[in-house]
């Protein structure tokens, strides 16, 4: 029985150096739904796993049908993992709940063969000095040794940017070798200089989450990102053979977002207008 939603008017796969996606929450359907719609036109899907309470976790029927799904469509999957647990909480028992957590997500989701798994890691939030940054980085560190204990290799597990100078990241990021998730939405919402983190962090992205502002809101519709990301973006993008997940939650965002996507890569960089969209 067909499912009652739009479809994408055609296949991206295989159209750009990187692999192209999107999210498993576009349509108001579950997992399976999602991607049987959007795994014909796309070459990978982000797997959203946000919440981490039983009822959310998923099963081995649920993984063993995806697993299909990847193989008859030509398909991949990264996976975003839950972002309701706290890895930096000061209560140990706290902490090694959300890894062991964290590691059983692991551990079921790996038949699946993501390209990447994406974790936020809780922000050093009233850090005052050095001392207390050391203490944060000592206490992330042993959470990510723990979770990295599922037999997961370091480049397998990508820090994306969130709302806090990233750098702070940088000693967990050598010292565990692991891959980067570039978030040019959150950037782009403090201002962030996406030149110099490409400069810097370019070899270690193994994923770009990419989505528009409007008004001060991120996830929107690809657009809305000052003109000067746009040449940095195509530039990054020409030369990128990893993943790139347009980070919407609805079909219309989905589509202007590949469209946007479409004339963004076949002009110079300039501003697209919303013509274009």
């Amino acid at each position: 029985m067909a499912l009652p939603f739009r479809t994408l008017p055609r296949s991206y796969k295989k159209r750009y150096p990187f692999r192209i996606g999107t999210t498993s929450f576009i349509y108001p359907a579950g997992y399976t739904e999602n991607v049987a719609r959007l795994g014909p036109h796309v070459d990978e899907i982000e797997i959203l796993m946000f919440e981490s309470q039983p009822d959310s976790r998923p099963t081995r029927q649920l993984v063993q049908d995806l697993a299909a799904q990847a193989e008859a469509l030509s398909l991949t999957y990264n996976i975003h993992l839950p972002t309701d647990l706290d890895l930096t909480h000061p209560d140990p028992s706290r902490r090694h709940n959300a890894c062991r957590i964290l590691r059983e997500f692991i551990a079921i989701l790996m038949p699946l063969e993501p390209s990447v798994y994406v974790l936020h890691l809780p922000p050093p939030d009233g850090i005052q000095t050095a001392e207390h940054l050391h203490r944060w980085h000592r206490i992330a560190a042993e959470s990510l040794r723990d979770i990295l204990s599922a037999g997961l290799p370091g480049r397998c597990l990508a820090l994306e940017n969130l709302f806090f100078p990233y750098d702070q990241l940088d000693a967990l990021i050598e010292a565990f070798d692991l891959s980067v998730c570039l978030d040019t939405g959150h950037l782009a919402l403090q201002a962030g200089d996406l030149e110099a983190f490409l400069q810097k962090y370019g070899p270690r992205i193994a994923i770009g989450h990419l989505h528009g502002l409007c008004d001060g809101v991120d996830h929107r519709a690809l657009g809305g990102l000052p003109d000067h990301y746009l040449t940095l973006l195509k530039h990054w993008l020409e030369g990128f053979n990893g993943s790139v997940s347009l980070e919407v939650f609805a079909f219309e965002p989905l589509l202007e977002s590949l469209t946007y996507l479409e004339h963004l890569m076949a002009s110079g960089g300039e501003s697209i207008t919303s013509s274009a969209q």
